[in-house]
């Protein structure tokens, strides 16, 4: 059931075009093998890759679990989550691509993130009015160390990070990834 489910996982970012985009650009595609599932809640509505949010169900951070699915994985473990909009300022022209929404790192195995570093507040999405859905990417990553010193993140400037740099820098390996669709009525 495990490796159903972790296969899922790339076939729906492919069939949402997060996989290939400007996420996931080049040796990041390649690498990439699911091996955690990550659950995201948002009250009792669980995101389950692609499904719908209404901006007011997303206006509070979300829950977080994940099933780290390695036999060498102990209590030393430690995660970094990131949450982008690749679809910023709009699907048909993603000039703000991608639109940082938060960042948690050096997330114990347990997945307890009052004790994880809070890189930057959580902001729900508010994709402007008639620009269709966005997609709402969650990264999972592991840490190849059992804590980084993260910088905390410029709270005005969020537009045009980018998740693949950004774990490039600091050596993480993604593991997982969730995602939900959103649009402003």
């Amino acid at each position: 059931m495990l490796i159903t489910a972790i296969e899922s996982i790339i076939e729906s970012l492919k069939s949402a075009g997060i996989i290939p985009d400007e996420i996931f650009i080049d040796k990041i595609v390649d690498e990439f093998k699911p091996e955690a599932l990550l659950d995201i809640r948002y009250g009792e509505k669980k995101v389950e890759l692609g499904n719908k949010f209404t901006i007011d169900e997303t206006n509070k951070a979300p829950h977080v679990n994940f099933v780290f699915n390695k036999s060498d994985s102990d209590d030393k473990s430690r995660f970094t989550l990131m949450m982008v909009d690749p679809d910023a300022p709009s699907p048909k022209n993603p000039t703000h691509r991608e639109w940082r929404h938060w960042i948690v790192g050096n997330i114990p195995s347990d997945g307890n993130l009052s004790e994880a570093t809070h890189l930057d507040d959580y902001m729900g999405p508010s994709p402007p009015s008639g620009t269709g859905e966005h997609r709402y990417v969650f990264l999972l990553y592991h840490q190849q160390v059992p804590h980084i010193d993260y910088p905390r993140l410029d709270k005005v400037k969020r537009n045009n990070f980018k998740a693949r740099q950004f774990a490039e820098q600091y050596s993480l390996k993604l593991i997982s990834a969730n995602y939900f669709m959103c649009k402003k009525d």
